[in-house]
């Protein structure tokens, strides 16, 4: 192989990761431009190395390598909030899967790495709108209710009721109570809610009910 043809897969992989890049920088995305460049570039490489490096060595062991360690740089970017929500998923796929691009790239196969390339852009561009449009309609959130209140008789069974007026079909999880002087109990609901649920609405018609001091709520 000629020092032309491994900087021609070189510069395929900088295109295609480039293009990724670009498209989860304008998403303001946890990984950029640069990360997917870089991503892709190093695939490649260790792709074209393992090709030619080691003259007589099975080629696929770097290769196998490769699909290993992005597994940790993609480990870094996912990030769970409140021990409930969880983001980067997708970052940390997209980034294996341009690492894939790049291996492509590396062993020559330039065809399938530009139409892998066009169907990445086609998953980040085109189905968040089919999620929005069409998925969320069916998918249901799972909603923590947090209400405090002053203890009385009947309290989780109205909570409830209320709730479900709105769609909302809430289980208690946890119910706590002070034994001082203006003691408050409180109360952690489970539901589930779909998009067309008005949040807003129940938490208002919650905070109407007697003795209700506090209403919260988060996914």
């Amino acid at each position: 192989m000629s020092e032309g043809q491994i900087i021609m897969r070189l510069l395929a992989a900088l295109l295609c990761g480039g293009l990724i890049g670009l498209e989860r920088e304008r998403g303001d995305r946890p990984a950029g431009f640069r990360t997917y460049i870089m991503v892709s570039l190093g695939a490649s490489l260790f792709t074209v190395l393992s090709l030619i490096a080691f003259p007589g060595s099975d080629p696929a062991r770097i290769a196998a390598q490769v699909v290993i360690g992005i597994g940790f740089l993609g480990a870094g970017v996912i990030v769970v909030y409140g021990g409930t929500h969880v983001v980067g998923i997708t970052t940390a796929a997209t980034m294996w899967a341009t690492a894939a691009v790049g291996m492509s790239a590396g062993a020559g196969r330039f065809v399938t790495c530009l139409y892998t390339t066009a169907m990445i852009l086609l998953v980040l561009v085109a189905l968040p709108w089919v999620e929005e449009r069409v998925i969320a309609r069916f998918l249901r959130r799972r909603i923590y209710f947090t209400v405090r209140s002053a203890p009385r008789p009947g309290l989780v069974e109205e909570v409830t009721a209320t709730l479900a007026q709105y769609g909302v079909k809430a289980t208690l999880l946890r119910y706590e109570q002070c034994l001082a002087p203006q003691a408050e109990c409180s109360l952690l609901l489970q539901s589930k809610a779909t998009a067309k649920t008005d949040l807003l609405a129940a938490m208002e018609a919650l905070r109407q009910l007697h003795g209700v001091t506090y209403i919260g709520f988060e996914e």
